[in-house]
């Protein structure tokens, strides 16, 4: 069904609901007070059929128009509705004010009929299919029929029964017998209770069946969905039960009061029971996908109560009370404006808060996270704070026990930041090869991050046991992880710049050192050669030239003798000039 389509249907039905229950509390207010609905166990019944099972049809309905759970509740809260004016229809027309509606035998005849086909189809459907609208498998399709062509039998079986239609169990008030069953066939009145005490048995059967396939579906189901059915498989159990236990008890303790109580009991695991389990299933484990839409609806619908009690009160009571009779006063409409002009954003925080608990829990929502997580990536921050406020995102947003932000190092990736932080030793390194991230044991959910191809690290949750995420924490573990792309390379490139800076100043200092050890080094061989100098190469030509001064003396008085001392001279001078060679060298 297209969703269009869907959701007029939807609304339509709903107003046809709220029709029924105008015209019914329009009959029940002219009928004799005497006859009107007293009874509390009825009026609760009555709450839970007219506001709690349509509301809750309604709001699956429109959100999985495909699923046709929701459309099961509307249908109760239809045949509810249907059978409730039908009742007081027929009572005003039989009893109050004979004669006074139309069609009264007709709606009388059809009410009990129409009753039985869909409390029989219904209910054992509703079981069988939940929560995924689907049968547990293909096996179950026999079963799905037998009670859809039973609950038409029993139908078809309460239409030719020989009895009086208001005969004080039928009837909504528990009235007197007054109008004979006009298809009725007193020739089949054996037969059809037969028929009647056979069906009841089978169909009970079918019931027990349906439980039995809620619970073959419990046993295969997955975690998530696990705990979807833990709440309705209790009720389902409690009913079951209800409806067991009575025989016996019925059969020992002969009193009416045994039989009002059980049923007083199966109807209110109906009324109440099931809406309540699905409601949790769908705030607690976000089934059908819908918290959005409650979140959304609470804030609109507390809305819509304050602005029209501030008027009603401003406008009316205090109207009222000034005196001002039926005459509009326009200086209070003013006023009544004014402040809920004034008083509208403050309300409006305030219930958006109170609604973001009641679907996400004492957390935020995980758009309001990422937001502020966008928000403070898109302005200046530190490497040593986006991590971990990323790992904060993360674990805050899906609900986990432990987040991770890890990141690549090499041919691995490593957690880089963790939330809650010091909660445990954090996870060991892990090898990756090539762009494709390995599967990690003890990891609820672990996803890849990428930029343009390149694996960048990744993002890891651990979710409590029993817990799965849901298709909007889904939805922000996606966005995240999308941003979690730049920011994982502005990090890295980052990190590589300062292993950059930290190589340089390395180098600078190797170089600075290097240049002490080469200014060292020539301050050494200087002093080498100043020493070498002195003690070596000056030493001989200050000798040199001493005994140069005595060979010029011993030349006038001994030639001969000054010719042997230059002979010496000239060795020594040789000597002098190598050890000049070697300070040159």
């Amino acid at each position: 069904m297209p969703p269009g389509a869907a959701r007029r249907l939807a609304w339509s039905l709903i107003g046809l609901m709220v029709a029924l229950a105008l015209g019914f509390v329009v009959l029940n207010i002219l009928d004799d007070p005497r006859i009107g609905l007293g009874n509390p166990v009825l009026v609760g019944l009555g709450l839970g059929f007219s506001l709690i099972i349509p509301a809750l049809g309604l709001l699956v309905a429109l959100r999985r128009p495909d699923n046709p759970i929701g459309w099961m509740f509307l249908g109760l809260g239809l045949w509810f509705q249907v059978q409730s004016f039908g009742s007081e229809y027929a009572l005003r027309a039989f009893v109050v004010a004979p004669g006074s509606l139309p069609a009264a035998a007709f709606v009388a005849w059809f009410e009990p009929w129409l009753g039985q086909v869909v409390t029989w189809a219904v209910l054992p459907l509703l079981i069988l299919l939940f929560p995924t609208g689907r049968l547990p498998s293909r096996r179950w399709r026999p079963v799905a029929w037998v009670i859809m062509v039973a609950a038409a039998v029993e139908g078809l079986v309460y239409m030719v029964r020989p009895v009086e239609l208001m005969d004080g169990h039928q009837g909504l008030y528990h009235q007197f017998a007054l109008l004979p069953n006009p298809t009725g066939l007193a020739s089949l009145a054996g037969l059809v209770n037969v028929a009647t005490s056979l069906l009841n048995v089978y169909l009970l059967l079918a019931v027990l069946t349906s439980a039995a396939g809620l619970l073959w579906r419990f046993r295969r189901a997955g975690s998530e969905e696990r705990e979807q059915l833990k709440w309705f498989l209790y009720v389902i159990a409690l009913l079951c039960l209800d409806v067991v236990a009575g025989i016996p008890v019925g059969a020992v303790i002969h009193s009416h009061w045994v039989g009002d109580v059980q049923w007083a009991l199966g109807a209110y695991a109906v009324a109440f029971g099931l809406p309540v389990a699905t409601t949790i299933a769908i705030l607690k484990y976000r089934l059908y996908d819908i918290d959005l839409v409650i979140n959304r609806s609470v804030v609109f619908g507390a809305m819509g109560a304050f602005i029209t009690t501030v008027y009603v009160a401003i406008v009316v009571v205090l109207g009222g009370l000034l005196g001002g009779g039926s005459r509009p006063n326009l200086a209070l409409s003013i006023l009544a404006t004014a402040i809920i002009a004034v008083a509208f954003q403050p309300v409006r925080e305030r219930v958006q808060r109170l609604a973001n608990r009641l679907v996400y829990g004492n957390r935020a929502t995980p758009y309001e996270l990422l937001s502020q997580f966008s928000h403070r990536v898109a302005g200046t921050y530190s490497t040593e704070d986006v991590l971990p406020r990323m790992a904060r995102v993360l674990g805050e947003g899906t609900g986990a026990s432990r987040a991770d932000v890890w990141v690549r190092l090499g041919d691995g990736i490593a957690p880089a930041a963790s939330w809650p932080s010091g909660d445990g030793p954090a996870p060991s390194r892990i090898a990756v090869t090539g762009q494709l991230l390995p599967p990690v044991p003890g990891i609820s959910r672990i996803v890849p991050i990428r930029r343009q191809g390149e694996l960048l690290g990744a993002l890891s949750i651990n979710k409590r046991p029993g817990e799965q995420l849901t298709p909007i924490e889904e939805k922000l573990l996606a966005d995240l992880e999308a941003q979690a792309g730049l920011v994982l390379q502005s990090v890295r490139l980052t990190a590589e710049l300062r292993a950059r800076l930290t190589e340089i100043s390395q180098q600078a200092g190797d170089l600075r050192a290097s240049r002490q050890r080469i200014v060292a080094a020539q301050d050494a061989e200087r002093r080498r050669i100043e020493r070498n100098i002195h003690d070596g190469a000056q030493q001989n030509l200050v000798a040199l030239a001493v005994k140069l001064r005595l060979a010029a003396s011993l030349a006038k008085r001994d030639p001969e003798r000054a010719r042997v001392s230059l002979k010496a001279l000239e060795t020594e001078s040789d000597q002098a000039l190598e050890t000049l060679r070697e300070l040159a060298g």
